[in-house]
């Protein structure tokens, strides 16, 4: 597997998550911001990726990655990532 490939998508894919995510929380809270960034900033992130940067699956079908590959693997890259913030969040909060 191409990793230097997806790290790209994960980087695009969630620059549109995180930006959502990130006014969420100045809106909402920091825990509700990170709750957004898994649940519907995984929408929005999609959305934004589909609007702007849509011709970029190619290139990922050509390696050999599906959407529903790409986007299930984000996610769980995601949740890896944001558990011990929300472990350390819900403890302090």
């Amino acid at each position: 597997m191409n990793q230097r490939a997806f790290w790209k998508y994960y980087r695009d894919f969630n620059f549109f998550n995180l930006i959502f995510s990130v006014i969420s929380g100045i809106y909402f809270g920091m825990l509700s911001g990170t709750l957004i960034f898994l649940s519907f900033g995984m929408l929005i992130g999609y959305l934004g990726y589909e609007t702007f940067r849509k011709n970029e699956y190619y290139l990922y079908y050509n390696l050999g990655f599906s959407k529903r590959f790409l986007l299930k693997k984000v996610w769980i890259c995601n949740l890896i990532f944001v558990t011990p913030l929300l472990i350390i969040l819900f403890l302090f909060l």
